[in-house]
């Protein structure tokens, strides 16, 4: 008969309940899940705008901000391999044309009741304990002065993404104690910030083609609708922008290019002008109205960024634990037995699945490997 294994997960999101899931289908795996709120899955019920946008049915590793660590990871783990995970916990699924996967009642409350379901009744689970120090004892680990030591332990605390400041206060302050290289977290996935923007704009919504330029050169290119805020710019277009934006070394000289035409060529602006005097007939109100005050390029109104909206408005963040401390099955190099998953490691994706399936291929992966007896 197998030895017992003492198991401590930290974090109770879209990681740590699969991990919990996965975990107790060993017998000798004994379980505890800390988590520092009242509730579980919090983020992953928030996810897809409460639709929860698990995963995308095409993921590839130029989606991420790592190429290169994806493409050895996308080896492990596959879409396919998390989408029959999640059928076979009974969670029934719908992917839409763009390839992004929700659960078939477009509720995230669904995902985290299946998950709960399928947890075994011997997990402990820990609510409103907030982890601030983890500390060898030999062989095993102390989490706090909890009263009980152990073999493994599984950092799936993810990222302050969506967090207002006073909840980021210590947040993930237990990576203090580890000699680790790791880069401060900051906001992807979120808004833009634009110089002198015209604050009238607010509340209007324009399907465009958007090009995130640097000194006159493309970096990334979609289709998608744009959100015009109060001081800047938003929507799902944008947010892939802003992941994009975060990867360059230097931010001077960026700005947005909108094409208001969507990528429409054949249509005659200057013939349009010419009968009609207004583009009233093609651009919303407000930005018809902007334009009729200083005119502007129809399929390139250019919007300097200033810089990204704060880390509480971010979907997920760039930065955490740099891919070097860790081996092949996501244990931290220089500390044995302690395992890391999701947004806490410095990978993060594109809007449309590929933050979450990360979040629960990682969970697959460290979960195989305990499992195996490794």
């Amino acid at each position: 008969m197998s030895n017992k294994i003492s198991i401590a997960i930290v974090g109770a999101g879209a990681s740590g309940l699969f991990l919990a899931k996965k975990l107790s289908e060993n017998s000798a795996n004994q379980l505890f899940l800390f988590e520092k709120s009242t509730k579980v899955g919090t983020k992953l019920k928030a996810s897809g705008g409460g639709k929860a946008n698990i995963l995308n049915t095409d993921i590839q590793d130029f989606h991420y901000n790592n190429v290169p660590f994806m493409s050895n990871f996308l080896q492990k783990v596959s879409s396919h391999t998390i989408q029959n995970e999640l059928m076979d916990m009974g969670l029934k699924m719908s992917v839409d044309n763009e390839n992004r996967v929700y659960p078939s009642t477009f509720f995230s409350q669904t995902v985290v009741d299946v998950l709960l379901q399928n947890i075994s009744e011997k997990v402990t689970m820990e609510k409103e304990y907030e982890v601030t120090k983890i500390e060898p004892v030999q062989s095993q680990w102390r989490i706090n002065d909890y009263p009980a030591l152990f073999d493994k332990v599984i950092l799936a605390t993810g990222s302050p993404a969506g967090m207002i400041a006073a909840n980021r206060h210590n947040y993930n302050h237990f990576l203090t104690y580890f000699s680790l290289k790791r880069s401060d977290f900051r906001p992807s996935l979120v808004g833009f910030r634009i110089k002198n923007y015209y604050r009238k704009l607010s509340g209007c919504r324009v399907k465009a083609q958007v090009a995130l330029c640097q000194n006159e050169q493309t970096i990334f290119q979609e289709k998608g609708e744009v959100i015009f805020k109060d001081d800047g710019v938003s929507g799902i277009v944008i947010l892939n922008c802003s992941a994009y934006y975060n990867r360059l070394v230097s931010k001077s000289n960026c700005y947005l290019s909108l094409d208001l035409m969507n990528g429409d060529h054949s249509y005659n602006l200057e013939e349009h002008w010419k009968n009609h005097h207004s583009f009233c007939g093609i651009l919303p109100p407000k930005l018809n109205e902007w334009y009729e005050q200083k005119p502007f390029d129809l399929r390139d109104l250019r919007m300097y960024i200033e810089g990204t909206y704060d880390i509480e408005m971010a979907q997920v963040c760039t930065g955490g634990i740099d891919v070097s401390e860790l081996d092949a099955h996501l244990q931290l190099k220089k500390y044995k037995n302690i395992y890391v998953t999701g947004e806490l490691i410095d990978i993060d994706g594109v809007c449309g699945g590929y933050n979450l399936f990360f979040a629960f291929a990682c969970a697959y992966i460290v979960a195989q490997e305990i499992n195996n007896g490794n």
